[in-house]
């Protein structure tokens, strides 16, 4: 008898505090309440809280409740303010490492240094930093580093997603543009556990499996860290599971973004025992 196909789960994996913390504050919610942007990166929560009367609207002119959910990517300084002269109430969930990577870019620009944050342009995060600052720039590239002039002071902050490697290599290509240069790490710690774990478990496999929404910034890069090691595929839900990929497969590796739901990662699992 064919042994059966060995499932590894990462250590790290799933929600992470910032999201953690953004679902349980709208899950105590009822009634009428409006979310500016999705809450977090899972198409599928968002379906359920739109549900729940929680709705998502893209942009001032379409609120109409009286309650505002400030999503856990931010929301610029500029935008809360109009909300709050609209007589809105603010319900920030925010995530906080979030908020720190804003309140570094702003004091390094209050320094008198050209800002530059690494990570991925048109991300809510991303542009969200940006909106805050005077002059603030977005590197999403190495190539985009070396095109660069000198500058007199530089200050660089990172999406809190961002791979390290890519981090640190743009961080030092900046530091041949300036005589003084300001580099602070704000990579979470959730997203560095995530990947080193993801990192660990792919090195063991034949196949990985990453769960996650095809928006979510920190699931992508899981992919593409696991990619670059063995056969991966990145799934929102387990209905896109398809059984040839498991043919020859003795060991699969599961990993899941900081904002997918400990449900989903089950019925993946789930769905991949019976499939196989």
């Amino acid at each position: 008898m064919e042994k059966p196909i060995e499932i590894k789960l990462a250590e790290k994996m799933g929600f992470c505090f910032g999201v953690k913390r953004a679902v349980g504050g709208v899950m105590t919610l009822k009634g009428n309440v409006d979310m500016l942007g999705p809450l977090i990166h899972n198409p599928q929560f968002v379906k359920k809280l739109e549900e729940r009367g929680i709705r998502v609207v893209n942009d001032m002119t379409q609120i109409s409740a009286n309650r505002v959910i400030i999503r856990a990517h931010g929301l610029s300084n500029k935008l809360i303010e109009e909300l709050k002269q609209k007589g809105l109430k603010i319900i920030d969930l925010t995530c906080p490492l979030v908020k720190s990577v804003q309140n570094h870019a702003k004091r390094m620009e209050d320094g008198g240094r050209e800002v530059f944050i690494v990570g991925e342009k048109g991300h809510q995060e991303v542009e969200t930093i940006k909106e805050n600052l005077k002059n603030g720039l977005i590197i999403s590239t190495l190539e985009e580093a070396k095109s660069l002039p000198f500058f007199k002071k530089i200050g660089v902050v990172a999406q809190t997603t961002q791979r390290l490697e890519h981090f640190e290599k743009i961080g030092n290509e900046l530091k041949k543009h300036s005589e003084d240069v300001m580099l602070i790490n704000t990579i979470c710690n959730a997203t560095r556990e995530r990947q080193n774990s993801a990192l660990k478990l792919a090195k063991e496999v034949n196949l990985m499996i990453v769960v996650g929404g095809y928006n979510s910034a920190n699931t992508k890069q899981l992919a593409v860290l696991c990619h670059a090691i063995v056969e991966t595929k990145h799934i929102e839900t387990e209905n896109e599971l398809e059984k040839g990929w498991f043919k020859n497969k003795k060991i699969i590796g599961i990993t899941a973004g900081a904002s997918t739901p400990d449900s989903m990662i089950k019925k993946v699992t789930k769905k991949i025992k019976t499939i196989t």
